[in-house]
């Protein structure tokens, strides 16, 4: 990877930790908690995350990545979580409305609408008699 090439990752991965955070109105507030856990200055930060620095030492470097990989980690396991949430509110919706209907209809996990009846269809009717 070339210097730019390094100092664009860089900053985007700052990009990504701040607006996941939704501290985009308070970078300076975001700035200071990122120095805290990378042991850098809020200056070094701030040129870090507006791309002002071509070449980036490696040890500044080396703290960003690994600041990275830690809110890697913990988007994964909120998403986990989250999903783990949303699938026990669904559980419980199904064990206390069932499978609901309208018209007859209901939503298929695919999203097509299945048609649950127990009359007899026209055309077996029109054969029958």
């Amino acid at each position: 990877m070339t210097p730019e090439a390094i100092a664009q990752q860089v900053q985007m991965q700052l990009h990504e930790i701040v607006e996941a955070k939704g501290s985009r109105s308070g970078l300076k507030q975001a700035f200071a908690s990122i120095a805290r856990k990378t042991g850098l200055t809020d200056g070094q930060i701030k040129r870090l995350f507006y791309g002002e620095w071509s070449v980036i030492p490696a040890h500044i470097f080396l703290s960003v990545e690994r600041l990275y990989r830690n809110h890697l980690e913990s988007m994964r396991a909120r998403a986990e979580h989250e999903a783990a949430l949303y699938r026990a509110r669904s559980e419980e919706w199904d064990r206390k409305w069932g499978d609901c209907s309208f018209n007859g209809t209901s939503a298929s996990h695919a999203g097509v609408p299945v048609v649950r009846s127990t009359e007899r269809s026209i055309s077996e009717s029109l054969h029958n008699g």
